[in-house]
């Protein structure tokens, strides 16, 4: 036996060992209990974020297909008031709005970069959102 232990065993009984083994047990199991439930709790919270986000998504999902439904309608109502107007023949107005797309769509392409940032900073705005509405 070493010195330390001989020397506790002189200083504690059998008795007062087992209870001060049985209440740092009893510590253990309370900060095992305490960890499993952060871990819970972090779990309930990203459920929580994730289907918000998942939400926030589905619903600008339906947006966004309203206005392509929107822009298309739109697109084929000009084509044809340019062709009325002008009275030319049926594709030229077709024409005029597939070029002004096609405009667009350069732009678009061209600004890739600056439009994607854009997007990640409202994406951000939008998780701090989120998780100030959770925090309350």
């Amino acid at each position: 036996m070493s010195k330390r232990s001989s020397i506790r065993n002189r200083i504690f009984t059998e008795e007062e060992q087992a209870f001060q083994k049985e209440r740092f047990d009893k510590i253990i199991q309370s900060f095992v209990k305490l960890i499993e439930t952060y871990a819970k709790l972090f779990s309930i919270e990203l459920k929580t974020g994730l289907s918000g986000m998942l939400a926030l998504l589905a619903i600008f999902t339906v947006l966004l297909t309203f206005m392509t439904l929107a822009f298309c309608f739109f697109a084929l109502a000009f084509a044809l008031f340019v062709n009325y107007i002008f009275s030319w023949p049926p594709f030229a107005g077709f024409s005029i709005v597939g070029v002004f797309c096609l405009v667009i769509f350069g732009v678009i392409i061209a600004n890739t970069g600056r439009i994607r940032q854009q997007f990640l900073i409202l994406i951000d705005q939008a998780i701090d959102h989120i998780n100030e509405e959770n925090q309350v």
